[in-house]
């Protein structure tokens, strides 16, 4: 894989360290130097894959995240990374979030005691083709609930925080759509944007209009935006429909598993 030099040399320093520790299994280059996108003082973003024994040590006193900037010797760099174990990988492929399946983009393993690793790597950023139809009707539901009522009743109380909440909302769920929409793997937070600016097919300025909106969201903005996203396609949930969906998700998340954190 073609990378700058100072990047290779740098995880050349970190594999002849790492390789002593026969605890680690192998040494996963992820980010966005697997990716190809990588600027000249990017980090480096690692996976540690360790035994198992060491990774239940490592979770029980929450020391599963690595940093180490002495191997790296141009201007601000470092290498980041997460401590996982094999089993995380074989439940990345079976069952892995979308964040994390993205993480594996263009991965493979600079050094690996593990057979087959970068085949097993291959099969993890895969777009979760079984999820896409809930996920275009869960995600249009939140859409329809934060942009028509949420965004609304916030401007009408002059409640900023929930303006906030709501407008970020409508503009992550409606971005998810068209990722979605397009068999795109939804990275993170920082990466969105850019990955719904290079999806194919969505509705004309959504990136210009979803950061106006973010910026100054006014009824206008927003009730534009709903209807941007709403008339792209027929999502085939009323709104009667999606009040229900949004119950379901947001309130009562908690019926069949742990809540999430923000509800606890």
């Amino acid at each position: 894989m073609l990378m700058k030099e100072h990047h290779s040399q740098s995880i050349v320093r970190l594999v002849e360290i790492l390789q002593k520790d026969s605890s680690i299994l192998a040494l996963i280059i992820a980010g966005s130097i697997a990716k190809g996108i990588e600027r000249e003082d990017s980090d480096i973003d690692v996976y540690l894959v360790v035994t198992d024994e060491e990774f239940a040590s490592r979770n029980s006193r929450n020391d599963l995240f690595y940093f180490n900037k002495e191997v790296c010797d141009y201007s601000g760099g470092y290498i980041d990374g997460k401590v996982i174990n094999y089993s995380f990988l074989e439940q990345a492929v079976s069952r892995g979030s979308e964040p994390t399946r993205a993480s594996f983009l263009g991965s493979y393993a600079a050094f690996s005691r593990i057979e087959g690793l970068d085949a097993l790597l291959q099969q993890i950023p895969v777009y979760p083709e079984a999820n896409r139809e809930k996920n275009l009707t869960d995600f249009y539901a939140q859409v329809s609930l934060y942009g028509n009522y949420f965004a609304k009743k916030a401007i009408e109380q002059n409640n900023p925080y929930l303006l906030s909440h709501s407008a970020s909302n409508l503009v992550l769920f409606a971005g998810r759509m068209i990722l979605a929409y397009n068999r795109v793997l939804f990275p993170c937070h920082k990466s969105f944007m850019r990955v719904v600016e290079d999806a194919p097919v969505k509705p004309e300025h959504f990136v210009a209009l979803a950061n106006e909106l973010v910026q100054q969201p006014t009824l206008e903005r927003i009730t534009a935006f709903v209807e941007l996203i709403s008339e792209f396609q027929d999502w085939g949930v009323s709104r009667h429909q999606a009040v229900s969906i949004f119950v379901t998700n947001n309130e009562w998340n908690w019926m069949e598993t742990e809540p999430p954190l923000q509800d606890r």
